[in-house]
């Protein structure tokens, strides 16, 4: 999944390379054929070159002529080997002068653009790069080719560029240059200037010669390294150009042939038309592996009973029946919109009535202004004295409570008087003496016979008066205490 994914990511990625302008990492060139300035903080702080002079070609049938100042542009032509991308440059191991607003550094085979356009994937050179820190000096070791060394005796001519681009359009395009192995034109101009010292691979007049059709040509040595002022690149299926406005113009994530809109629609037509085909064939062949093992289970005969129930089943439904499934749906939702509508036309409860006050049901009677009057009557004796209380007691009430105090009152006649009384004679109790000298002598009482109902008031005053004198006997004949 993760492969299939970065799929759409193709064409996209590119080689880190130094950005255009005056920033960190940069490179701005200020190219004409009269002078040219190159300003760079590849190596850390700024540096300008200035003072520098295009060399240019103009086309001859004796060879090309190159001046500084004047001419076209000079092709380097071949097979594109290797290459290396410079965002930084080491300022103390690292190149000197012009050679820092190389962007770019590639080795490229010499030979004509068919010629290199028809090497078979494979049989090109293979250069292996160790370090390539200086951009005309590459370190290479075991390949099929070696570049360090390429001398008079070699079989093969080889360019070792240092690419100055002189837009930024030539900047960004260069990244072409990241894919090996195919046929490359670099279109440019060599470099002239005052100062030698910042020119060391600058032109050289008697060493660097050009074609009638002002491509490059190569000394004994087999091997040019120079610095080139980029103005142009041709590629296989595309081109790089100083303003970007070129009709096959290289286009960083291009894909050949179908181009990014074209890569996108196949990526989602092959992708996701080839994960519904999957899950449409996948279904099937489990469906028909279901299929095995049911008639393994239920036989021939099995299979033709359960084909004919489906069809019965659709004859059925064909015809309007309905299943137990749907009939219990069907009536489900028969009794939601039926509850629906009785909710709707059904009145809403009335609200209960807010319980009127105390003082309205009990016709203007005021509870709180009769507990807080004073009473009438006397309290009761029950009742605290300093406590006012709206309940009037009447005398039948008084002398019932009074006479409840007398009894709940503890007495000090002798345990015998508050006995009930006896028929014997009053003598009878007196021939008995008492055992204990504490013992209270007995103390005749009078006989009370009990009054009709109409007539209990004279009991309780008669009742009264004996309880009094009864206890003025005892405090003269109680000297126990």
């Amino acid at each position: 999944m993760c492969l299939i994914a970065s799929m759409v990511l193709a064409g996209c990625l590119g080689p880190s390379s130094a950005s255009w302008g005056t920033g960190s990492g940069a490179v701005s060139v200020d190219f004409s054929m009269e002078s040219t300035t190159v300003k760079t903080t590849l190596a850390g702080e700024g540096s300008t070159i200035g003072d520098l002079i295009p060399v240019g070609c103009t086309p001859g049938s004796d060879g090309g002529t190159l001046a500084a100042g004047t001419g076209g542009a000079i092709t380097f032509t071949g097979y594109l080997a290797s290459s290396q991308f410079y965002d930084t440059h080491d300022p103390v191991m690292g190149p000197k002068g012009l050679e820092l607003g190389v962007t770019t550094a590639v080795a490229i085979q010499s030979m004509s653009f068919d010629q290199a356009a028809s090497v078979v994937d494979g049989d090109g050179a293979r250069i292996d790069v160790k370090q390539w820190s200086s951009p005309l000096q590459p370190e290479t070791g075991a390949g099929s080719v070696n570049l360090e060394k390429v001398d008079s005796e070699s079989d093969t001519d080889w360019f070792v560029l240092g690419l100055i681009p002189t837009t930024e359009d030539i900047l960004s395009g260069m990244k072409a240059l990241g894919e090996w192995h195919q046929p490359v034109v670099v279109h440019g101009y060599l470099v002239s200037a005052e100062n030698a010292s910042n020119n060391q691979y600058g032109y050289q007049a008697d060493w660097h010669k050009a074609d009638n059709d002002c491509s490059m040509t190569i000394g004994t040595t087999n091997r040019q390294d120079t610095l080139v002022l980029v103005s142009r690149i041709t590629l296989q299926d595309a081109t790089v150009s100083a303003n970007g406005e070129a009709d096959d113009e290289w286009v960083q994530g291009d894909v050949p042939f179908l181009g990014r809109a074209g890569f996108i629609l196949f990526f989602l037509a092959g992708g996701i038309g080839g994960a519904v085909g999957l899950f449409v064939v996948s279904k099937q062949m489990m469906m028909k592996s279901a299929k095995q093992s049911m008639r393994v289970l239920i036989g021939e005969e099995g299979m033709k009973k359960a084909a004919s129930v489906k069809t019965d089943a659709k004859a059925a439904k064909a015809a309007g029946m309905e299943s137990p499934a749907q009939r219990q749906k069907r009536k489900e939702r028969e009794r939601e919109a039926l509850n629906k509508k009785e909710a709707k036309t059904s009145t809403p409860p009335k609200k209960a009535p807010k319980k009127e006050k105390a003082e309205d049901a009990l016709g203007g009677f005021d509870l709180d202004s009769v507990l807080a009057s004073t009473p009438t009557g006397r309290p009761t004796a029950s009742a605290p004295s300093m406590r006012k209380s709206s309940v009037v007691a009447t005398e039948s009430a008084q002398e019932m409570d009074r006479m409840s105090v007398e009894e709940a009152t503890p007495s000090s006649l002798p345990a015998s008087i508050g006995q009930p009384r006896r028929s014997a004679p009053p003598n009878a109790g007196a021939t008995n003496p008492p055992k204990q000298e504490g013992r209270k002598p007995p103390v005749r009482r009078k006989a009370v016979k009990k009054a009709k109902p109409t007539e209990q008031q004279a009991p309780k005053v008669e009742s009264e008066s004996t309880t009094a004198q009864y206890e003025e006997d005892e405090d003269f004949s109680d000297f126990s205490f």
